[in-house]
């Protein structure tokens, strides 16, 4: 009995359960509430340079070209509460407003009903019909009421598709910002100008964004048309950082000691100034004279500041005094930096190669490459005298670019020269013994006994074809060698008579020794 009270339980949940189950299937799972605007358009127009010459308007399109190439690395772009406000507003009201608009067209449609003189039965049927829409269309609208939109916080990044297919539009006229970029079906769009500014170029990048209805971004630089491409990564770097609405990271470096060069990212930074940049790694190098340099990478994070503090080693010094002998009050110049004038003590690292030059008061010259306290390369005589150690320098007076221009053209006019009479009497001699074998072969074929069909034959003619080949060679080769002896002659005298100074200088006009009255010719 108690055996088949549990069956009879145990068969019932089975047959409830089953029929949950039954009641369940073919139903849909209702949709969660999934993010709206999932993407952020970025339109690029075409900038102004109707404020540069006409030689340098070419350089509009580079900037563009590199705004475009810089913002297609982009991924996405990071919403602030004011941008997601915005578009959540917006997505409720486009959806609340095509709901109510339906919900409205299906109520004149039922209220034309009585005017379409259907019979009763079918007015009745379709009566039914269209309230039983409107039921939906008013619970639609009920539901987009209640729940409010959820807005992509990190949509992703795109370009307009007129940036895509390579063209830039041209900007909108004042007032029109709005309506250019709802037409372009972007989010924000940029606008550049370009200017002259005393033989520079000073550009200016704005951005128009939509949420807000003005341009919330502006920035410049002013660069020379050499330096376009460091100006391009500057404000790119800026841009990207704005664009991508990522907080920007600080840096800060203090070395000691305090007369150090700081250079971040290749710029120059002063001790102690907070440097922005995108989040990411950076390179920071310090220098000092005598010092050991340091670069380190520094990982920045956005919204934070990062602090450096370097200490720089010292590096070992070697002491020595630079003179020229015999001509005191010469310049010394430790690389490119002036130093003093000899006699003068330098203390030099001595782990480091240092380029150590002179300049004597009538222009001779003189240098070494000094390290570990000896020397690598130059003239000089290390001494000592007084204690001290003594570089004398060798000095003389610098070659100019026309002298050696001409060194050249010398040098090649007498190596082509000597190859010539070299080649002359080799190649005169080839020819002549392959004329030998030559005419041995035409000699037999002349003869009354000569056989085409002998082997002798075969021979001398195998070796006439060979020998003809080298008497071609030969001629070519001395003829080679004149052709190009004469061309170096050529280029001799015109190199070496190109800068010379005329001796008579001939004037367009003559004047009369005794009246002093000046003639045209």
């Amino acid at each position: 009995m108690k055996n088949s009270f549990l069956f009879t339980v145990f068969f019932l949940l089975i047959f409830l359960f089953s029929f949950r189950e039954l009641l369940a299937f073919g139903k849909k799972e209702e949709p969660g509430n999934a993010p709206v605007n999932t993407e952020w358009i970025l339109c690029i127009t075409a900038p102004d340079v109707s404020g540069l010459p006409l030689v340098h308007q070419i350089t509009g399109d580079t900037v563009s070209r590199n705004l475009l190439k810089t913002l297609q690395g982009l991924n996405f772009r990071q919403r602030g509460d004011e941008e997601a406000a915005y578009y959540k507003d917006f997505a409720w009201t486009s959806s609340r407003a095509a709901a109510a608009k339906a919900l409205s067209t299906k109520r004149a449609e039922r209220d034309l009903l009585i005017y379409k003189g259907d019979r009763p039965w079918r007015y009745r049927k379709s009566l039914r019909t269209v309230d039983d829409a409107i039921l939906k269309l008013e619970a639609d609208l009920a539901k987009i009421d209640a729940v409010a939109p959820v807005v992509e916080r990190k949509p992703a990044f795109k370009l307009a598709a007129s940036n895509i297919s390579g063209t830039f539009p041209k900007p909108p006229e004042d007032g029109n910002e709005y309506r250019f970029c709802t037409g372009q079906k972007a989010d924000a769009f940029l606008v550049s100008s370009l200017l002259e500014y005393h033989d520079r170029i000073f550009l200016t990048v704005r951005m128009y964004t939509l949420y807000n209805r003005s341009f919330s971004y502006e920035d410049s630089v002013l660069f020379s048309s050499d330096d376009i491409i460091g100006a391009m990564e500057e404000i790119s770097g800026r841009l990207v950082a704005a664009v991508s609405s990522i907080n920007q990271a600080g840096i800060v470096v203090k070395a000691s000691p305090e007369e150090s060069t700081v250079i971040i990212e290749g710029s120059f930074a002063e001790m102690g100034e907070i440097r922005t940049y995108s989040p990411g790694t950076v390179e920071v190098a310090v220098h000092s004279n005598n010092y050991m340099p340091v670069s380190v990478p520094v990982e920045l994070r956005p919204g934070e500041l990062a602090e450096l503090f370097i200490n720089l080693t010292p590096m070992g010094l070697a002491a020595f005094e630079a003179n020229v002998p015999g001509k005191p009050g010469s310049k010394v110049f430790v690389g490119s930096l002036y130093a003093g004038e000899t006699p003068l003590k330098l203390e030099l690292p001595r782990s480091a190669y240092t380029y150590v030059s002179v300049e004597t008061v009538d222009g001779q010259v003189g240098s070494i490459i000094y390290r570990d306290n000896d020397l690598v390369k130059g003239k000089a005589d290390f001494v000592w005298a007084d204690n001290s150690r003594r570089a004398d320098f060798a000095t003389s007076f610098p070659v100019s670019s026309e002298e050696k221009r001409v060194d050249r053209a010398r040098r090649g006019f007498y190596a082509a020269y000597g190859a010539f009479w070299v080649i002359l009497p080799v190649s005169l001699i080839a020819a002549g013994l392959a004329g030998n074998h030559i005419d041995a072969y035409n000699y037999y074929t002349a003869s009354p006994g000569a056989d085409s069909n002998s082997q002798l034959y075969k021979d001398l003619y195998d070796s006439a074809v060979r020998y003809n080949y080298v008497r071609i060679g030969a001629h070519i080769a001395w003829g080679t060698a004149l052709a190009v002896t004469i061309s170096q002659i050529v280029r001799y005298l015109y190199v070496s008579g190109g800068d010379s100074t005329p001796i008579v200088r001939v004037s367009d006009k003559e004047t009369d020794i005794e009246t002093g009255i000046e003639d045209e010719k």
